[in-house]
């Protein structure tokens, strides 16, 4: 008995070495780029005011859309950067969606993407009130740019064309061409890049590092690390929605039965959301917790991270806790959109309902199918596909690749003191269509703690607008 407990104790011991050698030994990375930025063109904060202030909304439904707005915004554009219109070669894909080439001295290397959208959602009328400045008044206040769109994504399209002129400005041509790509109709269809990666394909073009918009600088969420965080996208979820359909004879609300349609639908929902997806660590989140351990303050929480072999159930459980770190772990479902019923005294004969889910890479839309179905175990509700948006998880950009490593040098070179850390998308971006051509695709935007996206009061910091240019400059003279 005494070898053994002396066994366990040696054993005890060097899982406490090993745990503690972890710990002390995950330096943090230090590796500052210290470089000149400049300061932002003269008229760039007036060029974004203009641009916010036309309301380059896209509907769900195409036959909505206002040409004459974005055809303002065409001639917006083409005013306020003269010397991309005179220099750069434009090619116009559906309408809307533009390709602006910027020849390299160097045409073995292959392109590189900086690529946007400027459409925009709507803006909800009932809650206009709720503003403090008007949505599309391009207001300057409080430090702030204010308006649709500042923040998804006109800031990357304004800072890529911002910058593009004051190199051009200077007489700089680039080493390798860069190609400006900019979509109209991300937050509905998203066919216009499906479009311009079709023309790339007959083409038969390839391309190096690939921007999009996507991750972004957080001093917000881990309450343990002081430095900001910069988490630069790697790959994208999917996204699936299915379509519940319950069916039972109806009448008259008097005289009703023991369960009607929308009791069954009900209830169905409610095993849904009692039954999530089990949780996973992907790739890029095992990466991300890694880049971010040696910055934590906490010693316990710095020795869970270090030491994920041992610690991966509880570090999953303290994720699972908050909705923001809950969807990078799980393939999400949520009811979005529940539809019965005609009047308060007809008892309905249908009930519909809507589940968008958010899909891991290694998961597949029909592995939601078949897990819902499951879940429900009901024959009485009739599940389907809702087709008019549908996509798998996206491939992963390798995190030790030159893509990755080259926009963590710029985002060092932008952000003072900043961790950088690779993160999973768990939103669609136009930029899941160019993986068919590039390895290299990234998502970064270097905006702090944004604001509203989507939602009331979507504003932009005027330091965040100095740091997307300055990214952007660095990007384009291949610093």
């Amino acid at each position: 008995m005494k070898k053994i407990l002396g066994l366990v104790g040696v054993l005890l011991l060097v899982l406490v070495s090993v745990l503690i050698f972890n710990t002390l030994g995950n330096k943090p990375n230090n590796n500052q780029q210290l470089v000149t930025l400049d300061s932002l063109p003269q008229n760039a904060i007036e060029h974004m005011s203009a641009a916010i202030q036309l309301k380059t909304e896209t509907p769900n439904d195409d036959y909505q859309f206002d040409t004459a707005t974005f055809m303002q915004y065409r001639k917006f554009i083409e005013v306020s950067y003269p010397l991309i219109h005179k220099s750069l070669h434009r090619t116009i894909v559906d309408s809307f969606n533009y390709i602006y080439e910027w020849k390299g001295t160097d045409t073995s290397i292959l392109p590189m993407v900086l690529m946007a959208h400027y459409d925009v959602v709507p803006v909800e009328e009932s809650a206009v009130r709720l503003w403090h400045a008007k949505p599309y008044g391009g207001e300057i206040k409080e430090n702030y740019i204010w308006g649709r769109g500042v923040l998804d994504d006109k800031s990357s399209m304004i800072s890529i064309l911002e910058a593009t002129e004051a190199q051009l400005q200077k007489g700089f041509q680039p080493k390798q061409t860069i190609l400006l790509c900019f979509g109209a109709d991300e937050e509905s269809s998203g066919k216009g890049a499906t479009a311009v990666v079709k023309y790339f394909k007959d083409q038969h073009k390839r391309f190096d590092l690939v921007v999009d918009e996507g991750g972004e600088i957080s001093t917000e969420d881990n309450q343990s690390i002081k430095a900001p965080i910069a988490a630069i996208g790697v790959g994208e979820k999917g996204y699936v929605t299915l379509v519940l359909t319950a069916q039972k004879a109806g009448g008259h609300s008097s005289i009703p039965a023991n369960h009607t349609a929308i009791d069954i639908l009900s209830r169905a929902i409610t095993k849904v959301n009692d039954n999530p997806i089990p949780t996973k660590l992907t790739t890029p989140i095992k990466a991300y917790l890694k880049s971010i351990s040696a910055y934590n303050d906490n010693f316990f929480e710095k020795m869970a991270l270090s030491n994920l072999w041992l610690f991966e159930s509880r570090i999953v459980k303290s994720l699972s806790e908050q909705p923001t770190s809950n969807a990078l772990i799980r393939t999400t479902l949520v009811p979005t959109v529940f539809n019965s019923g005609v009047r308060d005294n007809v008892i309905p004969t249908f009930a519909t309902a809507y589940i968008n889910s958010r899909i891991l890479p290694g998961q597949s839309s029909k592995d939601v199918f078949d897990y819902v179905q499951k879940v429900i175990d009901d024959t009485n509700i009739k599940i389907t596909y809702y087709k008019n948006y549908m996509t798998e998880p996206s491939p992963t950009t390798d995190v030790n690749s030159k893509y990755y490593k080259r926009v963590e040098k710029v985002v060092r070179s932008v952000v003072k003191d900043v961790v950088v850390a690779p993160m999973l998308m768990v939103g669609a971006t136009d930029s899941r269509n160019y993986r068919e051509v590039s390895d290299g695709v990234v998502n970064f935007t270097p905006l702090t703690d944004a604001k509203g996206y989507h939602g009331i009061d979507e504003r932009m910091l005027i330091s965040d607008f100095q740091k997307c240019f300055n990214f952007y400059t660095l990007l384009i003279k291949g610093e």
